[in-house]
């Protein structure tokens, strides 16, 4: 163990949020599976709304298939035709049936396909709905379908899972199991979805990850309402979203707590994005719950003088983002062919600022809720044709308050069954990340590097941080590329990993792999 007096470990004074949340969005103008980047129609989805300059609500955390839909069918019928839209139009039948058809209750359209990976090696995956392949074989079978009818939407996946373990069926690790990536009904009409149930979250516009929400732990249940207005209105595109439900799965603090999400995003322009969120946790098993004031704007999230921690309390992260898209292709006249690398299309950048842990704060006497323990994430992107070449930094430290974990109630955090609810990272870390793609609409191949730092950090006491004796660094290096069949989109993949510090142990290095292929 070391003690860092009066300095995080990366050698930054502590800082808070000079910011509060609400005050943020104010001063601002007002108005995805394995990550929706790792989904090859996803991807392509994307691309469309950048190279088309659409009115596209990208940051929102519903990254399901008819969102996808939705968004594809904002191309005016006259746009140029791509590549890309063969395999689309296929993989989305039924929910383009549905945006652009209206609903059918004589014949609701539906969609069934099989599901299946084939992985080994001992690198875990991240981003994949708390599915860390244990053991060095591991299968997956299943199947995903969804189905439409009238107004309503009811979407089910799972599959069955077989992991050997290097000990055999004498390990002690049951080898079978089963898990679900999706369960959800609702209601999904033009501009308004409501609904209950599991569903992968993907809040913010981090390509490798967010400060919010990803799919890197498994969903938990949430009842949730989402609003966007329609586009091309003269002040832009607004969405609201706001859902509560409870987080599943065995916990060490507090069993069920509650948690709510709150989203507001603006385009005032199909090129800029900007958004504010919300995620906090609340109640749970024993736990009084704070009254609905305090849960929607939390001027006093924390109750002291309460050694048996008896009263109601609360953990919260918050994030202000932004999205900039510049077609510098169509402003200089050096646009590229789309399927050649003939030019340049677009340069895209992205910001997401959060605090974890809201604290109270005054302007002029008013209580306002304001950050605390800080995080930031940057990234970049140039799009050529069908080449990308994307980098993405983020920062998860802080000296005061710890991000995701270590509230005084709340330990575990946002986590489920001990992974991150939002960047892979987690909590105490600086990663970088970076790729080169190429989607070339049927087919695409994706390299990517990370270099991920982890601080085996214990607790703050005043100025001083309590931290373990070695920091844990990873870098890795994978291979990705995928294709479309009739059976839909089918990937392959090879990740190798050197680990030095491994567990926060000095000289514990070594080395991890995994490949698969599934869809």
């Amino acid at each position: 163990m070391r003690t860092i007096a009066g300095r995080r470990p990366c050698g930054r004074t502590p800082r808070r949020a000079g910011i509060p949340l609400f005050l943020g969005a104010l001063l601002l103008p007002r108005g995805v599976r394995a990550s929706p980047w790792e989904e090859p129609s996803s991807r392509l989805v994307e691309r469309l709304c950048r190279l088309d300059e659409l009115e596209c609500v990208r940051g929102a955390s519903d990254a399901s298939r008819l969102r996808q839909a939705e968004r594809l069918a904002l191309r005016p019928a006259d746009a140029p035709q791509d590549p890309s839209l063969a395999p689309l139009s296929a993989d989305l039948a039924a929910e383009l049936s549905v945006v652009r058809d209206g609903p059918n209750w004589k014949a609701p359209p539906w969609r069934l396909l099989p599901s299946g990976l084939l992985g080994a090696g001992q690198l875990a995956p991240d981003y994949r709905q708390g599915d860390t392949e244990p053991g060095w074989f591991s299968a997956r079978l299943g199947g995903e379908g969804q189905l439409y009818p009238g107004i309503f939407e009811l979407s089910l996946a799972g599959d069955g899972r077989l992991d050997l373990s290097s000990g055999g069926l004498d390990s002690g690790q049951h080898p079978l199991g089963l898990g679900v990536h999706e369960a959800w009904a609702g209601v999904a009409t033009r501009g308004l979805v409501a609904g209950f149930g599991l569903r992968d979250r993907h809040l913010g516009p981090g390509r490798n990850g967010s400060l919010m929400l990803t799919d890197n732990a498994a969903p938990s249940p949430l009842a949730s309402l989402a609003v966007t207005s329609a586009a091309g209105q003269r002040f832009g595109r607004v969405h609201l979203e706001g859902g509560a439900g409870w987080l599943a799965g065995h916990r060490q603090d507090v069993q069920a707590p509650g948690w709510l999400i709150m989203d507001l995003r603006w385009l005032p322009l199909p090129l800029l994005e900007l958004g504010a969120s919300r995620v906090a946790i609340f109640g749970g098993k024993g736990r009084p719950f704070p009254n609905i004031c305090q849960l929607l704007l939390p001027t006093e999230p924390h109750i002291y003088g309460d050694p048996n921690q008896l009263q109601p309390d609360q953990d919260e992260i918050a994030a202000l983002d932004m999205r900039l898209t510049l077609p510098v292709g169509r402003w200089a006249g050096i646009s590229s062919s789309r399927s050649k690398v003939d030019g340049l299309d677009t340069v895209e950048l992205w910001a997401q600022y959060g605090g974890e842990d809201v604290i109270a704060s005054d302007i002029g006497g008013i209580p306002v809720p304001s950050l605390a323990g800080v995080a930031d994430l940057y990234g970049g992107e140039v799009m050529a044709g069908p080449l990308s070449v994307t980098a993405e930094y983020s920062r998860l430290l802080d000296d005061y308050f710890r991000w995701y974990t270590g509230h005084r109630v709340y330990h575990q955090g946002f986590t489920r069954d001990g992974l991150s609810m939002g960047h892979a990272s987690g909590g105490d870390a600086i990663n970088w990340w970076g790729a080169v793609s190429w989607d070339a609409g049927t087919w695409g191949l994706e390299l990517d590097g990370e270099r991920r730092l982890r601080v085996g950090v214990i607790e703050a006491l005043g100025a001083n941080l309590l931290a373990l004796g070695a920091d844990e660094v990873h870098h890795r290096v994978g291979l990705r590329g995928w294709t479309w069949t009739r059976l839909g989109w089918w990937s392959a993949s090879v990740q190798v990993e050197r680990i030095q510090g491994a567990d926060f142990v000095a000289g514990a290095d070594g080395w991890a792999w995994r490949v698969a292929i599934g869809r």
